[in-house]
């Protein structure tokens, strides 16, 4: 049989609370409709033997994973090296023309980047991919499992999902990962590995509702965000 790695991005948080200030990006819980989005997925994995399971450890990605599969039997594990990319902020900076920061904020996840490159001022794509890369061979390595579900973020599955497919940075712009999506990545013993399945979403599977990237509805947010806070004052 073919190893496999289920892979799912975290259901869906709020980035920015009641009052519009920007949430601790390591502390989010998923909202209301998050949770929806793991009890939906539910039902697709409940006969899905895995023998391991992991997240990240931040809230939304083990809130995720324990909404998904209910009360289990195995003890699932933490992997800090699936952490999100880590950004300076997700707001504009004093002072920072508000264009400009726009432009580069869509533009934060390519195309163009290099190790170099800092997403949103914060950790370089260089840290980022090495501690990603480390995690996934040593979970690659382990001989243990057949099916395993991770439960990590949006950044972190693109980068696994370019592994797989030899896309390299380019790849991160081109591969969405909507909240709460699950993807399938199987590996052969005696042969490549595959994508079986990409950024599926059960409660939106034709994506009727989703016609803008993640960037583009977490920028909507960061506006309707300052929005309130301009009326609070």
């Amino acid at each position: 049989m073919h190893r496999r790695i289920y892979l799912m991005r975290h259901c869906e948080v709020d980035y920015f609370d009641s009052n519009g200030n920007p949430a601790r990006f390591q502390d989010v819980p998923l909202n209301q409709h998050g949770f929806q989005q793991a009890l939906e997925m539910r039902p697709l994995l409940e006969d899905v033997l895995f023998e391991k399971l992991f997240c990240s450890g931040l809230l939304r990605t083990v809130q995720t994973l324990q909404t998904v599969l209910g009360n289990v039997s195995i003890i699932p594990g933490n992997v800090p090296d699936f952490r999100e990319i880590e950004p300076s902020a997700i707001h504009p900076p004093p002072g920072k023309d508000l264009k400009l920061w726009e432009k580069d904020f869509l533009g934060s996840l390519g195309p163009g980047l290099t190790p170099e490159s800092k997403f949103m001022g914060g950790e370089t794509f260089g840290d980022f991919t090495s501690r990603v890369n480390k995690a996934l061979d040593e979970l690659l390595a382990d001989e243990s499992w057949n099916s395993v579900l991770v439960v990590a973020h949006s950044v972190v599955n693109r980068w696994i999902l370019c592994r797989f497919l030899n896309l390299g940075l380019n790849g991160i712009s081109a591969l969405e990962q909507d909240a709460g999506c699950l993807n399938l990545i199987e590996l052969p013993r005696e042969s490549p590995p595959f994508i079986r399945l990409l950024n599926y979403t059960p409660l939106d599977r034709a994506k009727a509702t989703l016609r803008k990237n993640s960037l583009e509805m977490l920028l909507d947010k960061a506006h309707e965000a300052m929005r309130r806070r301009e009326k609070s004052t």
